[in-house]
């Protein structure tokens, strides 16, 4: 059983909304929205996620992806959240918490979503939500976001939503099928990080 266990309470909302967004995890029938944005959008998921695109190349596959996802999710493993967007029921993309050390503990912010730049206030939305998922409801004490030359607007993102860029570690990542070493620019937040945030918004408010 995953250490996360012990720090996680015994129930979690797996349904998230915001103003304009709801974030939940995948299920039967999402098949066709998860298969089509991976490859409407693999010029963007490259390098990143050349894993992801690799194994879902039919419906099935997708279904297949999706049910360890779930596994995943219960096995407090990973916790990757589709977001569909409240308006129009329209699926916007992938967001998600992986990579999850127990010890400190942290996670990776993994994160892809059709129509940048003109979804990037709602993509702002999601991120705030997964960071509140976890600080206030996993209790983590960190959360990171990796970024390549190819998606380094979600770092420009994470520097506009209090992530700090702690470095490049160079030709750290390689993806599935390429040979090809990319650098990898780190930016994190920390709780102390989160906290002074939701201090500042709530001082801001009154």
């Amino acid at each position: 059983m995953s250490l996360l266990f012990n720090i996680l309470p015994d129930s979690l909302d797996e349904k998230l909304e915001t103003d304009h967004l709801i974030l939940r995890p995948y299920q039967e029938g999402d098949e066709n929205d998860f298969m089509r944005v991976l490859q409407e959008n693999s010029h963007t998921l490259y390098p990143a996620f050349s894993g992801r695109i690799a194994r879902v190349k039919a419906l099935e596959d997708a279904r297949i992806q999706m049910q360890q996802l779930r596994t995943d999710w219960d096995n407090r493993k990973t916790f990757d959240f589709g977001v569909w967007a409240k308006a129009d029921n329209n699926y916007l993309g992938d967001i998600a918490l992986k990579n999850v050390d127990h010890k400190i503990p942290k996670a990776e912010i993994g994160l892809y979503f059709s129509g940048w730049p003109e979804t990037k206030e709602l993509v702002q939305e999601a991120l705030q939500s997964i960071i509140r998922f976890a600080f206030d409801a996993l209790h983590l004490n960190k959360v990171y976001i990796r970024c390549t030359t190819n998606n380094k607007f979600y770092g420009e993102l994470a520097l506009e939503n209090g992530f700090v860029e702690e470095g490049t570690l160079r030709s750290d990542f390689r993806g599935l099928d390429s040979n090809e070493l990319h650098d990898l620019t780190y930016f994190g937040m920390t709780r102390k990080d989160f906290e002074s945030i939701r201090q500042q918004h709530s001082t801001e408010l009154v």
